[in-house]
């Protein structure tokens, strides 16, 4: 082989893992530094940047490196290669590379390194957010060995990536997502549409080697937002990645843009993608960019500069018609009628549309089996309990800040008044979607178990009046309320009329013990006072 075309590209975008530009089929190259997550400045001339969207560009805003300085730039990286990482190359490259023996001895100790790695690890403010929030879900063998397989049981790497996998979950996805398998029913419609669209794909067929195939069409890309890509390419990743098969004999990534004559580059979405190269744990053992465009070879050589150089491994650009492309990628283990494309070149869909109705079925099931059980906090509930986590979590700062308004009026009333007090802000909170949870007992011995349970309306209430007088001692400072008052909202003919908590003892009077008949939608604060509850 020559030195141009085998290139170790990181999952970006399902296939912005672009190969040489050359004319000949046999090249390779290697390094061990990390990928750049964005492009030197140097490649961009002006002052004109990729626009948002579908990723248009303006002319003269990316700079193009030339054919000939990629390929020296490729045969120099390949060189520095020894005879056994070659050999490790190619055979990832052509599907004849096996997955590494696994003992239980060798993965506990890769388990329980990695968590003394994660523990070392400075900035990991998401993680810390998931662990409380779904701490089953978090430190779980089973998720810590899924990032393990991805990085060669490396425990340092492992840790940082994991951290990562939280930091950009949070970005993409919201707090109320952040500590929880992501479902179908949690994603926003762009996504879905995103999703729906057949760009992004990993196939049900595997390659000669077992290895999972993921299908990227520049062509198919149909999103509202970068982001909303990203998450549908998240979804589809992590729901796949679960599978123990998957993780030991990783993926190979095919990206078709054959007969593609758009001048959109989508290079918005590209430099955005670092974010899934950072955070998925997957192998990624061979790339695969089908074209018969010669325009976009200097194309390819811009995107292999900007992904650094260990991201030029295991690499094959394939050059020529359908026919001729699908019968190229059969030589490498990637059977040629496995692909979403009909006979006319057109996306087919049906393989995403299965896809999906499967993985609705799975999540149905798994919704039952965990009935009785709240696996993840909504940001609207409180938690029960003492800690940091608790006070910071958002239904918590709600109820801090209405406790904090209406501490005088608690001060100045009555043991009876002060209970209706506690009354009427449970049955705000219940009735705006929020609830009380605590953490629920195991079976055995009552210590804290799997999930959260609802808490009974005397311990709500009880936590309301605990947080008054803990309020009360420390005087906890005001924070000024979202949308300009904050406070909740009463649902009456479809228009939210404001709903505060009663500011004179007078209106305490006739108030009754909360009645589940009343419905209320929640108006959160923009700013929250942090008090200890």
């Amino acid at each position: 082989m020559s030195a141009n075309s085998i290139f170790n590209v990181p999952y970006t975008v399902g296939c912005w893992n672009n190969g040489s530009n050359s004319n000949n089929p046999d090249s390779a190259t290697s390094s061990t530094s990390p990928p750049s997550s964005s492009p030197p400045s140097s490649f961009f001339r002006g002052s004109q940047q990729p626009v948002s969207g579908r990723g248009t560009t303006q002319p003269g805003s990316p700079a193009v490196v030339p054919v000939e300085e990629m390929t020296v730039l490729v045969a120099n990286e390949m060189n520095k290669l020894t005879f056994q990482e070659r050999e490790v190359v190619y055979e990832d490259l052509h599907g004849v590379s096996r997955p590494e023996k696994e003992s239980k001895a060798t993965l506990d100790k890769a388990i329980t390194d990695t968590r003394n790695e994660i523990a070392s690890v400075r900035l990991r403010a998401a993680y810390n957010k998931a662990v409380f929030l779904n701490p089953d879900y978090v430190n779980s063998d089973n998720f810590i060995l899924m990032f393990l397989r991805s990085s060669k049981f490396d425990p340092k790497t492992t840790a940082s990536k994991i951290v990562d996998h939280f930091k950009y979950k949070l970005e993409l996805f919201g707090y109320d997502n952040l500590g929880k398998e992501l479902m179908y029913e949690d994603l926003d419609e762009g996504t879905k549409n995103a999703l729906a669209s057949g760009a992004v794909q990993v196939l049900p067929q595997r390659d000669k080697a077992g290895r999972a195939i993921v299908f990227f069409a520049l062509d198919a890309l149909n999103y509202d937002n970068v982001d909303s890509q990203l998450r549908a390419i998240w979804y589809i990743m992590m729901c796949k990645l679960t599978d123990p098969e998957i993780q030991r004999h990783g993926t190979v990534q095919v990206s078709y843009n054959v007969e593609y004559s758009d001048n959109n580059l989508h290079l918005d979405l590209l430099l955005r993608s670092s974010i899934i190269t950072k955070a998925m744990p997957q192998q990624v053992l061979g790339v695969h960019f089908c074209y018969d465009n010669q325009v976009v070879q200097p194309v390819l050589s811009m995107l292999q500069m900007i992904v650094g150089s260990s991201a030029r491994l295991r690499f094959r650009s394939h050059y020529g018609s359908p026919m001729e492309v699908k019968y190229s990628l059969q030589n490498f283990g990637i059977p040629y009628d496995t692909l979403p494309i009909d006979l006319n070149g057109k996306m087919d869909c049906s393989k995403i549309r299965a896809f999906v109705q499967e993985q609705v079925q799975v999540e149905e099931k798994r919704k039952e089996e965990q009935v009785g059980r709240i696996m993840h906090p909504h940001s609207n509930d409180v938690l029960m309990g003492r800690g940091w986590h608790q006070q910071e979590h958002p239904g918590n700062l709600e109820l801090a800040r209405i406790v904090d308004e209406n501490r005088e009026v608690y001060k100045a009333a009555r043991k009876l008044h002060k209970t209706n007090l506690n009354w009427k802000i449970v049955e705000i909170i219940k009735n705006s979607g929020g609830r009380f949870l605590e953490r629920a007992p195991q079976s055995d011995d009552k210590s804290e178990g799997v999930g959260w349970v609802e808490a009974s309306d005397e311990n709500a209430r009880d936590k309301v009046s605990k947080c008054f007088r803990t309020t009360t001692k420390r005087n906890a400072k005001k924070s000024p309320a979202r949308n300009g008052g904050g406070g909740f909202a009463v649902a009456r003919n479809n228009a939210a009329e404001p709903f505060q908590v009663p500011s004179s003892l007078q209106q305490l009077e006739s108030f009754q013990v909360p009645s589940s008949s009343f419905s209320l939608q929640s108006v959160l604060p923009n700013k929250k006072a942090r008090v200890e509850i």
